[in-house]
């Protein structure tokens, strides 16, 4: 895979920039806070501080922008209840200045909002500015105006590209900035620019850094911040070591790549392999990781990049609909430990050598973190097997054995003062959490029935118990025994002073079942209940929402335990009401959508250009435009139409559909009658490249329409592809002074385009083919180069005649020697490695229509039309076949369900590609591009009564196999409690 071909699965693009971002491995480092900001949100090297207090951070990547505005609370919720503290988001530049100048900081746009309602949960906030962002994201972020500003390049200091930056962060910044800790909102870092291939953590390479530094700094940024990110990977951890006694601050990972964005739904392993993943980092000296993503959401409207349609499920913990998966729990788990002992995590040195011989078994590996606040032993099981071990520990405790299952990581909890009164000895059982409700601490274990359950205290005050279960001897208290099959949590409780300590021990069935609320500053512990959503306490009475998975909708017994007892909750049954597995869809109506092709239409108001310009010229930002000329024929018979493109394509002719092509193909053949003609070309695409990795200009990069001097020749097609290319090493750069060796197939071998031929390092070389000879009365050939890495000298016949330096960037060399295009031509290209992979990326092509005529006097127009007119629309019966762009629309209506959410999704079987509207609300593109086909329709874009559904299919396939259907399996019920819990 060579570098330069960024229109590749990100998942290798992100791969490669674990390789080429060396500033990612070489600095980690965090611009500390200001003066002002330093006791709301600070660190030093061993772990953050916020308000003066050690705290891991626990961070779960979303986007706004992925979300309808009246569902934020619920998915922030969602991820509050799996233990995380922090969100990390994108401020996504085109998502809130889609047209230039027009900013939009309302509705679904409103950031201040958004921040407030993190701030109201208890949470903090990671703001990512930008300017770029990927994200999987159309055009990476960037709006799509800025590709017609002549001479900007983005990412560099390019004073054109910087001014509309701070016009942007204008706007943008003030609304971070006064969302800053140390001013009472979420903010506690920041990240400027995302992923540059030259600048991470610290690192500032060249003015742009400083440019965006010194913005950010005029326009009150105190947190701290970094630059592009902190340790992105699937697995940031690696090998374990993260301790850097030369890094100022704590170790954070900014994206912990948790599954990919091709997945929808759950796989199995998903939840074992990320657990790993996390625990590694809390073992082996991590202070905290952002999961990228936690919730992924959808790409509503046209937002979706090349690699993606509506959904960005991402196989996330939280799915696309709100439902739970496995790695849910599996994340709260590792939450919840984290965060209860973060006064350990984030103040803690390497104390590996004082525990290497607490086990003999050679696979299990051993890691230990030592604090003020007490210990934390991990044993790492790196088998397939679950692995029952024998614990060497003084302390006067013998025989203990426990078992650790197939790559998991144990922590062992060792001297951690609970209270002034208790300190906890030993933990050799898993703690899930330790919660403090006023006079009582609890301790909440993990132990699955038949292994031993073992806790040793040590206590500063005469303790006392009347549990036959809880074991004191003198200043020592100790609970040891086998882990019953037990249904409701098990109570183990003594005191200490005015202290009380209790023990709940429950299987993982309960843990992954069990919450910690707290309401006006008092901690409840509800457990039973497969998700707590909303919960408040009024008086004596609590009042809390129990939801389950509709399939698996059953009466639990959910319990809350105050400080003092433990209360059952009294439930209230929901109203059953079936959902039914698909809502069929009728009366259709349709509008011809492709009526700007006809002959005597009005383009007046269009974009006029002598040559077509990319969509996006006339500042519409949706997938989709029309172009319209005229052309004459001086005679009957086969044309080529060429003009360069990016995706989809549809020709008519005189107001008839005349051919479709891949735009990218650069040409088109038409059969044309003499004469004068009008051509209407329809375009779409199906998302812009993110631009991964890219800097310089974009005005050309990944355009899409069509675009340039547009010709037009009798005959064709005239384009056609270089093939049988040889290559052969060339030892210095200097080899390029003395023209391309001879052709030798001892010297030279075989080479297939897009291979390193390099091995990853720098070096130079040859390629070589042969170009056929043309027809007599060629004058003009043109090669076209798409993508060379890196810098390419070309000759002709060994003679130069081109040099073009950098990668990514396409260029042509054209060839006009009469003698020359009399026979085949030898041609060769010198190209120099600089970094990693290497060599021709993508076909290289060759144009034969020469000096054929223009086509001139264009115009264009964005967009599908209205979706939404209410006139225009005709009575379908699914006799029209108009095999061009056509609106249909229909209306559904879904039964009630009254403590219930329905997921209903709109299944477009039998379309082409196009958009859908559900009640004016734009659900995103389909075709999807992963497993799943049907789009989410959110819930509340749905109401009683009629919904509207209304299509712009592209192709004009007809919608009579569509369906509403349901997605049970993220369907959930909620039940409403009220409990006395005095």
């Amino acid at each position: 895979m060579i570098k330069s071909t960024y229109l590749f699965l990100t998942i290798l693009i992100c791969l490669a920039l674990r390789t080429t971002i060396k500033a990612q491995d070489s600095n980690d480092h965090i611009f500390p806070p200001s003066a002002a900001a330093k006791p709301y949100i600070d660190f030093d090297s061993k772990g953050f501080l916020i308000e003066g207090k050690r705290t891991f951070i626990v961070s779960a990547g979303l986007e706004y922008a992925r979300i309808p505005h009246q569902l934020w609370h619920d998915r922030l919720l969602r991820i509050k209840r799996a233990g995380f503290n922090c969100i990390e988001i994108y401020t996504i530049w085109n998502f809130h200045e889609a047209q230039e100048g027009k900013f939009d900081f309302t509705g679904d746009r409103d950031l201040n909002l958004f921040l407030k309602q993190v701030n109201d949960l208890g949470m903090y906030a990671i703001v990512r500015v930008g300017p770029y962002y990927c994200a999987e994201w159309d055009n990476g972020g960037y709006p799509i105006w800025l590709k017609f500003k002549k001479g900007l390049s983005v990412r560099e200091d390019n004073p054109l590209f910087e001014k509309y930056v701070d016009r942007f962060f204008d706007r943008l910044l003030p609304i971070v900035m006064n969302n800053q800790v140390n001013k009472g909102g979420p903010v506690i870092l920041v990240q400027l620019e995302n992923e540059h291939p030259k600048g991470w953590g610290t690192i500032m390479p060249d003015g742009y850094f400083k440019h965006l530094q010194t913005k950010a700094l005029s326009m009150g940024l105190q947190v701290p911040y970094f630059f592009s990110g902190l340790h992105h990977a699937s697995d940031p951890a690696g090998d374990g070591k993260l301790d850097d006694a030369a890094r100022p601050n704590p170790w954070f990972s900014t994206e912990f790549w948790s599954v990919w964005y091709s997945q929808y739904g759950a796989k199995p392993g998903d939840d074992q392999l990320y657990d790993r993943r996390t625990w590694k980092i809390i073992a082996n000296g991590g202070n905290g990781y952002n999961y990228y993503m936690a919730h992924g959401g959808s790409n509503f409207g046209y937002t979706n990049n090349d690699e993606d349609a509506a959904s960005y499920d991402y196989g996330a913990a939280i799915g696309q609909t709100g439902d739970l998966r496995p790695i849910y729990y599996a994340f709260k788990r590792a939450a919840s430990f984290a965060r209860s002992f973060q006064d350990v995590l984030e103040n803690s040195v390497d104390n590996n050598a004082a525990y290497r011989k607490i086990v003999l078994d050679t696979a299990l590996r051993v890691s230990a973190r030592k604090s003020p606040a007490g210990e934390i032993v991990f044993l790492d099981n790196t088998s397939k097997e679950a692995t029952t071990t024998q614990l060497h520990i003084d302390d006067n405790i013998a025989g203990s054995k426990i078992t650790i299952l197939p790559g998991e990581i144990y922590p062992l909890v060792h001297n951690y003062q609970l209270n002034p009164q208790v300190t906890l000895k030993w933990a050799l059982t898993r703690v899930f959490a330790i919660v403090r409700q006023d006079n009582a601490t609890t301790i909440i274990t993990d132990a699955e029935a038949g292994s031993v359950l073992a806790l040793y205290f040590k206590t500063s005050d005469k303790a006392s118990t009347e549990n036959p279960n809880v074991k004191v001897n003198g200043d020592e208290v100790s609970i040891k025994q086998v882990m019953p099959d037990a249904n409701k949590p098990l109570e183990y409780t003594f005191k200490a002073g005015t202290q009380t300590i209790r023990v709940l021990a429950m299987n993982r069935a309960l843990t992954d079942k069990t919450y910690i609320e707290t309401i006006n500053r008092k901690n409840y512990i509800v457990t039973g209940a497969a998700y707590l959503a909303e919960a408040s306490v009024i008086g004596s009475q609590f009042t809390a929402d129990i939801e389950q998975p509709l399939l698996a909708h059953q009466k639990e017994q959910v319990y809350v335990y105050t400080d003092k007892t433990a209360v059952l909750l009294n439930q209230i049954p929901s109203v059953t009401v079936n959902q039914p597995k698909t809502i069929a869809l009728s009366n259709w109506e349709f509008k011809n959508a492709s009526e700007q092709a006809a002959i005597n239409y009005n383009a007046g108001k269009w974009l006029p250009s002598n040559n077509p310009v990319p969509m996006g010229a006339d500042g519409d930002v949706t997938a989709d435009a029309w172009y319209r000329t005229t052309l004459t024929t001086p005679v009957a018979g086969k044309y080529t139409l060429q003009v360069k493109g990016g995706g989809r394509g549809q020709a008519f002719v005189d107001g008839k559909p005349a051919a479709k092509w891949k735009l990218n193909d650069g040409e088109l053949t038409l059969d044309l009658k003499k004469g004068k003609h009008t051509l209407a070309i329809f375009a779409a695409h199906d998302g812009r490249d993110k631009l991964a990795a890219y800097l310089g200009p974009i005005d050309e990069v990944d355009s899409k329409g069509v675009f340039g001097p547009a010709l037009i020749k009798k005959g064709g097609p005239f384009i056609s592809e270089l093939s049988n290319w040889y290559f052969a090493r060339a030892n210095k750069i200097s080899d390029v002074k003395q023209g391309p060796p001879t052709f030798d197939t001892t010297m030279f071998k075989p080479y297939k385009i897009n291979t390193d031929v390099f091995n990853l390092k720098e070096g130079y070389g040859w390629f070589t083919t042969t170009i056929p000879q043309e027809p007599a009365g060629t004058s003009k050939i043109t090669l076209q180069f798409k993508s060379v890495d890196e810098n390419a000298t070309v000759f002709i016949n060994g003679k130069q005649v081109f040099k073009h330096d950098g990668w990514n960037q396409p260029f042509e060399v054209n060839i006009t020697d009469a003698t020359a295009l009399k026979a085949p031509i030898r041609l060769a290209v010198f190209i120099e490695n600089y970094s990693n992979e290497g060599g021709i990326d993508q076909p290289v092509k060759i144009n034969a229509i020469g000096d054929a005529p223009a086509v001139t006097g264009w115009k264009m127009k964005g967009g599908p039309g209205d979706a939404l007119a209410v006139k225009g629309w005709q009575k379908f019966t699914g006799k029209v076949k108009t095999n061009a762009p056509t609106f249909y629309r229909s209306t559904f209506t879904i039964p009630q369900a009254k403590g219930k959410t329905f997921i209903w999704r709109f299944e477009p079987k039998g379309l082409g590609h196009g958009s859908v509207w559900v009640n004016g609300h734009n659900i995103g593109r389909y075709p999807e591009k992963i497993s799943i086909t049907s789009l989410y329709i959110p819930e509340c874009w749905l109401k009683t009564g009629p919904n509207q559904l209304v299509i712009y299919d592209e192709d004009g396939k007809q919608p009579d196999h569509t369906l509403i259907v349901a997605e049970q399996e993220a369907g959930r019920a909620t039940t409403q409690t009220i409990t006395d819990i005095k």
